[in-house]
């Protein structure tokens, strides 16, 4: 049976004085801030090429850095975040390069709530400028991320940190193709969301980016859980008729072994270091918001692969290491990513209505490429959770029944 360790992890926000900063710093124009308001917003802004990351020095005299991958993967513009789901809809592995190597052509620091210059007087401009409520980062593709003061702040990298460190072939395999008939009445569900089921459709004003029609990318459900579900059972009740709407699977386990075999260093990170996980807004039940801090890679006894966690859209803006650190971590994150897509890791299958997959959440990840809906043709899938609890006890049921021998 798998076993799942209980870890308890001690953080340590510190906002603090930087050292010297290098005479190779560019500095880029800013906008120095009143010291007398109580708001936090920044005094003034540094572009460091050679470490990649931003300088950042607030109004009460502390500074942080952010490294241009950070801010960059955590654009906030309606391009690359989800506004109604409050999800990461940014490609991170599709889009940015394993080299590190992206450099803002432009940072700026603005007011909030910022005119075009072009409607306001030449001083009326400098003078909000002085407010320093947003940075402005201008990209070499010529995009621009905007990020409030306040938000940027709370989301400050750490500078210093404490982490401690359904039947057997389903087990053994980790996905199963059913007919859903084959099912029907014969399992137990658990409850993860208050409703016994979810519906996977494209809607409008989508809390989850599963229920929107684009791609999704491979990930494991429900990472921000600290008891994650154990199985996902998606049953297929309508399909588009046109191209797209196919499902993607990727053995997390075996990607991980490839990881250990070419890359020990970036494995032996991803097993080491935690990524936060979150999702919050509010649904037909009201506001939740749930969190957890969860290792890519989670080994048990013998330095087994017992638990693989991937999900780019609710990966936390809040990153849990050091600036340095959090490089090394987008490096490995990468790798990691491409090696999922690899198509020689992938089977791809589309559902068609009473078609059921049954796949290991801690194993096996999932994804769905793009559809279009029509007036003729919508995709629309039910979704469950199920306990491995609950499937174990199933099987000995059966063994004891059959007499078959179960050593679980």
């Amino acid at each position: 049976m798998l076993s799942q360790l209980k870890h308890v992890c001690k953080f340590r926000f510190v906002s603090q004085r930087l050292p010297n900063i290098s005479s190779k710093l560019l500095k880029v124009n800013y906008a120095a801030t009143a010291q007398s308001t109580n708001k936090l917003t920044v005094q003034s802004i540094q572009k460091a090429d050679i470490s990649r990351m931003l300088h950042v020095t607030w109004n009460n005299d502390t500074a942080n850095r952010y490294p241009f991958v950070y801010l960059r993967d955590n654009c906030q513009c309606s391009e690359c975040f989800h506004e109604s789901s409050l999800q990461r809809s940014f490609d991170t592995v599709g889009h940015l390069k394993m080299k590190m190597d992206i450099q803002p052509e432009r940072v700026d620091v603005q007011p909030r709530s910022r005119l075009a210059e072009e409607e306001r007087a030449w001083n009326e401009v400098v003078d909000v400028l002085q407010n320093g409520e947003e940075i402005s980062v201008t990209w070499p593709d010529k995009h621009v991320s905007v990020f409030n003061s306040e938000w940027l702040h709370s989301r400050r990298l750490t500078e210093e940190q404490d982490i401690s460190k359904g039947t057997s072939t389903l087990n053994r395999e980790g996905v199963i193709f059913w007919n859903a008939e084959q099912l029907q009445g014969k399992i137990p569900r658990h409850d993860f969301r208050v409703s016994d089921h979810f519906e996977v459709k494209a809607k409008f004003g989508a809390n989850n980016l599963a229920y929107t029609s684009g791609d999704l990318p491979l990930h494991t459900d429900a990472p921000y859980y600290d008891y994650v579900p154990g199985l996902t059972f998606l049953h297929c009740i309508e399909q588009v008729s046109s191209e797209g709407g196919a499902n993607q699977f990727v053995d997390g386990f075996h990607a991980a072994q490839q990881l250990k075999e070419n890359d020990p260093n970036t494995f032996n990170l991803l097993s080491t270091t935690r990524f936060a996980f979150v999702d919050f807004g509010k649904d037909a039940f009201g506001e939740f918001n749930k969190k957890f801090p969860r290792l890519t890679i989670e080994l048990g006894e013998n330095d087994q692969v017992i638990r693989f966690s991937f999900n780019n859209h609710v990966r936390d803006s809040v990153m849990l290491v050091s600036p340095e650190k959090s490089i090394q971590l987008y490096e490995a994150y990468l790798a990691i990513g491409r090696m999922l897509r690899d198509p020689a890791n992938q089977i791809e299958h589309k559902m068609i209505p009473g078609d059921m997959v049954t796949f290991n959440n801690s194993r096996v990840l999932h994804g769905r490429s793009a559809f279009k809906i029509t007036q003729a043709s919508n995709r629309y899938l039910q979704g469950y959770f199920l306990d491995w609890d609950a499937v174990y006890s199933r099987m000995r049921v059966l063994a004891k029944q059959f007499n078959i021998p179960f050593g679980l």
